[in-house]
């Protein structure tokens, strides 16, 4: 004969499993070097579902970025164009991905400069978290609409890189990279003698 079930018994076997193995199997991990909450919320906006391939995985390492700081370094954040390039983000397509991104207001950028002077980096923001400041997440990605994401796809996108390529065309180079003769050459003639 079968055991009686009884309502009022919470053990595994006859109702169910209790609360605490449930919490024991959904706690965010602590063994796994961190982690970072993301919302039902987040994934479902047209901001995060738009996304291209580069798009998503530029903000996959910089949420790596973040993770790996303790998520107490968002808006001194710092990855690198080979970072990107590693995680698989396509070496030529990585502005255009952090322009993706920014115009979709999922990150903040401060872009950094190189070159003459003292150069620095540039640092990233991730909207949807605390700031290094205790100031709470902007959460700019919810003003972004499916409109606004077949905007940047149609055009936005093309009026950027072209602007990213004239930018790079107008920047002189730091030397001449022809090197003059130190001297006039002076090859002798031969005479043709016979």
């Amino acid at each position: 004969m079968p055991p009686k079930f009884d309502p009022r018994d919470k053990s595994r076997t006859s109702g169910g499993k209790t609360h605490s193995l449930v919490a024991k199997h959904t706690a965010p991990p602590r063994d796994q070097g961190g982690w970072m909450a993301i919302t039902r919320e987040f994934l479902e906006s047209p901001a995060y579902r738009t996304l291209s391939v580069n798009g998503r995985k530029a903000l996959d390492r910089l949420i790596i970025e973040h993770i790996a700081h303790g998520r107490l370094e968002n808006g001194r954040l710092i990855v690198t164009h080979d970072q990107f390039y590693t995680y698989g983000v396509t070496a030529e397509n990585t502005a255009d991905a952090l322009d993706e991104l920014e115009f979709k207001r999922l990150i903040t950028m401060d872009k950094g400069r190189a070159g003459n002077g003292t150069p620095y980096a540039t640092t990233y923001t991730l909207t949807f978290d605390g700031t290094h400041e205790g100031a709470a997440a902007s959460n700019g990605w919810r003003a972004v609409t499916m409109e606004d994401a077949k905007r940047w796809s149609e055009t936005i996108r093309k009026q950027r890189a072209e602007a990213r390529a004239a930018a790079s065309t107008k920047k002189s180079p730091l030397r001449n990279s022809e090197v003059a003769p130190l001297r006039k050459p002076v090859v002798p003639k031969l005479s043709q003698a016979g």
